[in-house]
């Protein structure tokens, strides 16, 4: 089995580390800045404190799934906690996830203004794990790290 290897000079090795912390630390500070002056309002915050939020415009939850289907609308569930909204969306079922964004009501619901079903998330989801574990096998198969050369080494099969 034969082993190349991609030479890298330190200089250039300084250059990439630089960079990487640079660009890391970027993210950081822009996700810093983010949460202290544009929080967004969540409906945990609403049922919390529903008069101080009543009228706001609120999002669901990322991993929000339709509950009970009711007349005029649906419960919405996340973390175990169940909210009333008042709307529907055509084909909407039981335990498929859903985006909502909506007007909350100190009365404890929230008006729909815009729904967005989820259809075939969890296939999705499948598709893109199932894709990734055939990426990362073929990496496993052909490269090695090697930290005498910080970097991947390419192993070449014999013929």
């Amino acid at each position: 089995m034969e082993i190349r290897r991609y030479p890298f000079r330190p200089s250039e090795n300084r250059k990439r580390t630089i960079a990487a912390c640079a660009l890391t630390i970027g993210i950081v500070l822009l996700c810093i800045y983010s949460g202290m002056y544009h929080p967004g309002v969540m409906l945990d915050d609403c049922i919390g404190d529903p008069s101080r939020y009543d009228g706001v415009v609120v999002f669901s939850p990322h991993e929000a799934t339709v509950g009970k289907i009711t007349e005029g609308g649906f419960l919405l569930r996340w973390q175990g906690q169940e909210i009333q909204v008042r709307g529907n969306a055509p084909g909407l079922a039981a335990g498929e996830y859903i985006g909502v964004r909506g007007v909350f009501h100190r009365e404890g619901y929230v008006e729909a203004l815009s729904i967005h079903v989820g259809r075939y998330r969890r296939t999705k989801m499948l598709v893109s794990v199932l894709g990734a574990a055939i990426v990362l096998s073929l990496l496993w198969k052909n490269l090695r790290w090697s930290s005498a050369q910080s970097g991947f080494q390419e192993i070449r099969h014999p013929k």
